[in-house]
C-alpha cells in the first residue's frame, strides 16, 4: 500500500480524520489530535495511543488500513518519481509514446488520452530495450517530471 492510497482510505472513513508526515513518521490525527502512525523506516512498526485509539469510530478498519501499510515493504510505500526524457534542446524535444499505436515522437511534455511523456525508472529501462526507438541512451538527458 502507497502512502497516498492510506491517507486517501484514513480521510474516506471520517471527515475527522487526517493523515500527514511529521518527525518521520506517517501519523493519524482523529480531530487534530494524533492518535496512531506507521514509522517510514521500519517494516511492522505500527504505533497508536492505545486509549484514544480503541474509541475511535471505526478503528477497527483504521487498525487494518495501518497495518497492511505497516506490512508493505519500504520501498513499495512512496510514490515512484516520474521523468521527462529530454531527447534534444528544445520545448519540443521529448520523448512521446503513443498510447495506441505504441510508436515514438518527439513533441512537448503535454501528457494526455493520446501520448504518454511521464515514464518511471522501469518504464524507462523497458524503453531502452526496445528496438523501435532509436536514441543514444548516453545522450539523452532526464527531467523529473511533477
Amino acid at each position: 500500500m502507497k502512502y497516498s492510497e492510506a491517507k486517501k482510505a484514513i480521510e474516506a472513513l471520517s471527515s475527522k480524520y487526517s493523515a500527514d508526515f511529521y518527525a518521520n513518521k506517517f501519523n493519524v490525527y482523529y480531530k487534530n489530535e494524533r492518535t496512531a502512525g506507521v514509522e517510514k523506516d521500519f517494516i511492522y512498526s505500527f504505533i497508536s495511543r492505545e486509549n484514544i485509539f480503541n474509541n475511535l469510530p471505526f478503528s477497527n478498519k483504521l487498525y487494518m488500513i495501518l497495518s497492511e501499510l505497516a506490512m508493505t515493504p519500504l520501498d513499495e510505500r512512496a510514490k515512484e518519481k516520474k521523468y521527462y526524457v529530454k531527447v534534444y534542446d528544445s520545448g519540443i524535444g521529448y520523448l512521446n509514446i503513443n498510447n495506441f499505436t505504441g510508436k515514438m515522437s518527439v513533441n512537448n511534455v503535454s501528457e494526455g488520452n493520446s501520448y504518454k511523456t511521464k515514464f518511471t525508472d522501469k518504464g524507462i529501462e523497458q524503453l531502452k530495450q526496445r528496438d523501435d526507438i532509436p536514441l543514444d541512451w548516453d545522450k539523452v538527458r532526464f527531467e523529473e517530471a511533477n
